[in-house]
């Protein structure tokens, strides 16, 4: 579907009961080489723990075109993308299928070899970053020179000759790096990358040592006043405001589509976890929201939570339009 005309029907008719996804978010794989302690499903099980077969590159881009067939915008993610066996070809056919944007999230310390890949089919090249300082990722990864490697790996992308995405780095904010990530904006400040951050999430809440947490207000007051001043912070305004406060939103799940290694489709969010169906035996997503609201119930009033970028994001977007303005008042004149 269009996304503008999406974003219509969703704004205009929020009671429906069809399953029409702006943004699909596809887990390739779950594995991960690294340990990162903020890393958490809906359950707070890191991904690396989870156990999945990974489907085999023909049958990913079937699961692709199926996915095509209702969104216009694919993020590939896990667990760690790159390390499907098979990842480099994947990406390199993805562009044949004409999404109007590919959104690749990655850890990024295998990134140098995939670049030819990506440049080919990513549109936006998301990167994790939480600190710069190098041993105190490396504890985190559980990786000696990883972080290392990773920074070396982003001056790569961001110097390819085939580039054609943007660059987007993206940081978890935990109770022990709120500092750090002054450090991080500055460094993708200087190199003119996006910067996004979110609160650490512990199952589907915010870590209960940022609420309330003044050096994690004055962060977000920080990334705000740096938004306004026409800096590249992913978000609008409002948005940030809700990271910043944790407050509750009305959540729309049903603007995305997120599907499992192996094409599960889950019902109504990642973070409630419930496969209704798979993408790849049934393509009717009304017929998989049907059959997920007959064996889950309806769509539930989940409180103060899931303060991710996706969630929130489309949440607020739909509540408040006229934060879009404001975005691209924003946007023109940092451009002008």
């Amino acid at each position: 579907m269009n996304p503008a005309l999406g974003y219509l029907t969703h704004l205009l008719r929020p009671g429906s009961t069809r399953w029409r996804p702006i943004l699909a978010v596809h887990y390739l794989t779950y594995a991960c080489e690294f340990r990162c302690p903020y890393c958490s499903d809906g359950t707070g099980k890191p991904y690396h723990q989870l156990r999945s077969p990974v489907l085999p590159a023909d049958r990913v881009l079937d699961l692709f075109a199926r996915i095509r067939r209702h969104c216009e915008y694919l993020v590939i993610t896990g667990g760690e993308p790159l390390q499907h066996p098979e990842f480099n070809e994947i990406l390199a056919r993805t562009a044949a299928l004409r999404f109007r944007g590919v959104i690749l999230t990655t850890n990024g310390r295998h990134l140098e070899r995939a670049l030819p890949a990506v440049a080919g089919s990513v549109t936006e090249l998301v990167v994790s970053l939480q600190t710069m300082d190098s041993a105190k990722a490396d504890l985190e990864y559980g990786r000696a020179g990883a972080h290392r490697q990773i920074l070396d790996n982003i001056e790569c992308a961001a110097n390819h000759s085939g580039r054609k995405y943007d660059i987007v780095i993206s940081s978890v904010a935990t109770p022990e790096n709120l500092a750090d990530l002054r450090e991080v904006y500055q460094y993708a400040s200087e190199r003119g990358f996006r910067l996004a951050v979110c609160p650490q999430l512990v199952g589907v809440k915010a870590h209960s040592a940022l609420d309330n947490n003044p050096a994690y207000r004055e962060l977000f007051d920080f990334l705000i006043t740096r938004k306004k001043a026409g800096d590249r912070i992913q978000g609008t305004v409002d948005y940030l405001e809700y990271m910043r406060d944790l407050k509750k939103f009305d959540c729309r799940p049903f603007t995305m589509l997120v599907v499992g290694p192996m094409g599960e489709v889950f019902y109504p969010c990642l973070e409630l976890g419930h496969p209704a169906g798979n993408l790849l035996d049934e393509p009717d997503l009304n017929r998989i929201r049907r059959d997920g609201c007959e064996r889950y119930g309806p769509q539930p009033d989940c409180g103060t939570q899931c303060h991710s970028a996706c969630a929130l994001g489309f949440s607020r977007i739909l509540a408040n339009p006229l934060s879009l303005i404001h975005e691209g008042y924003l946007m023109a004149r940092a451009t002008g």
